[in-house]
Formats: C-alpha cells, structure tokens, sequence
C-alpha cells in the first residue's frame, strides 16, 4: 500500500512516503508553520517527483489533525480530505501526541506526551498500555486514555501527581525541538521517566494510517476534524 502521510501542525513537520512500512522519500519542511498553504503541496510535488509516483497513484492519505497550528492543521486536513475525494482513496486522521507515543519503544505502564501549547499553556495526552494479550508481538501499545489537556505548569504538575498516586510507572515525552516542554522536568515529579522524540512524525503517521487501514475499521469522522483540545480565538469570539 502507499501511502502518502504529512504533518502540518507544527514547522517541524514535513511529507513521507511510504510502502507500507517502507519509507520512500521523506521531505522536512523548513519554513514556518503558517506558510503550509503554500509549502506543503510543493513539498508533496517534491516528494512524488523523487518517488517517480503521482498522487492518482496513493492508496491512503494520512495527515496529522492535531493539535499545534490551527491554520497547518486546517491546511492538512483539508488537502487530505480533497485528495481523498478527487481519487477515491481512504484517509487517516492521526493525532501528533499519538504519533509521538507511536514513534518510541516504551515499557511503562503510562505514556504522556507533552507539546508547548504557547500562551505558558501545555498540550498533554495520557496514554495507557494495552494489556500484553492485546499487544502486537513486535511492541507495547498504547490506548488514549483522555480526549487531550491544555494546561498550565501547575495544573500539569497536579494532574500527573494524581495520576502516578497508585504507584504506576509512567514516561513523559517532548519532542527534540521542544524546549520549553522539556523545561518542564525540573518542575515535574522526579519519579516520571523522560524521552525524547526525534525527528519529523510522518514516519509514526503512516505507521498508525497503516495498522488502522489493515484492522478494518472505518475512520471517525472527528479523526479527519481538527483536533485543537482547545477552540481558536476566531472561534471562541465569533458572534452570531
């Protein structure tokens, strides 16, 4: 199957893509997360001239929806969707803190990415192990266990503190570039495990685009919606 997947929520995204698991070209972008509208389809052209494909020619479009940049988001999502139609193939919505989880092998009980949300606000998302008999053989998976938070430092701290209470072990993680959520640790419990995800996501996009296409399910119509956890000023000050 190939797969076309992309990350526009953030300017450390980029295209990929793949068969099945292989990657086939991988193009990083390299400007800024609001200048998608224009950078993204020129890094797909870039991307299917290297892979010697054309897009009539993809089996699944995967995007990221979420969150990070509203306008990359709606970017991504809507380039997807109009692709999907004008084809007629399948598309996978895919959220970046499950791609982070996805994108590392982890052993502990909870995994809880965390994104700079701007504003001294944190993007987290709590992710439980599946038990083993539910697991693929190759690695531990991971179910979302919320619908996502944005919270300040604070509130960030308190909700992992009641959540490692029982003694679970837990692992949080923060993407390289990510500074500011990995400034975090020093004011975190010292009994969290850290790690660090390199690199673009698109790789851990398709993987979950992929598994998700081959399990049979269909995809949720909130997957191929924006994922924000929190609503846009335009929206939240708009009036009838």
């Amino acid at each position: 199957m190939l797969i076309l997947a992309f990350d526009t929520t953030s300017e450390k995204g980029g295209v990929g893509i793949f068969r099945d698991t292989e990657c086939l070209v991988s193009v990083p972008n390299e400007g800024p997360a609001n200048q998608y509208s224009i950078t993204l389809f020129q890094m797909v052209e870039q991307a299917l001239a290297q892979a010697h494909l054309e897009l009539r020619e993809i089996n699944l479009y995967a995007a990221a929806n979420g969150p990070g940049s509203f306008t990359g988001i709606r970017v991504g999502l809507a380039a997807a969707r109009a692709w999907g139609t004008a084809f007629e193939r399948k598309v996978r919505g895919v959220s970046v803190l499950e791609a982070m989880v996805n994108k590392v092998r982890l052993t502990s009980d909870w995994a809880f990415p965390i994104l700079d949300a701007r504003r001294g606000e944190f993007f987290l998302g709590g992710f439980h192990r599946k038990p083993s008999e539910l697991s693929s053989a190759a690695r531990q998976d991971y179910e979302p266990a919320d619908g996502g938070w944005v919270l300040k430092p604070e509130s960030l701290r308190a909700f992992l503190e009641e959540r490692l209470a029982s003694g679970a072990d837990a692992t949080c993680l923060v993407r390289a570039h990510d500074q500011a959520a990995a400034d975090l640790r020093a004011s975190l419990p010292t009994s969290l495990n850290w790690q660090q995800v390199e690199g673009t996501l698109v790789d851990s996009i398709a993987g979950i685009a992929l598994r998700e296409e081959q399990s049979g399910r269909p995809c949720p119509d909130a997957k191929l919606d924006a994922y924000y956890i929190r609503r846009p000023d335009a929206e939240v000050n708009w009036k009838d």
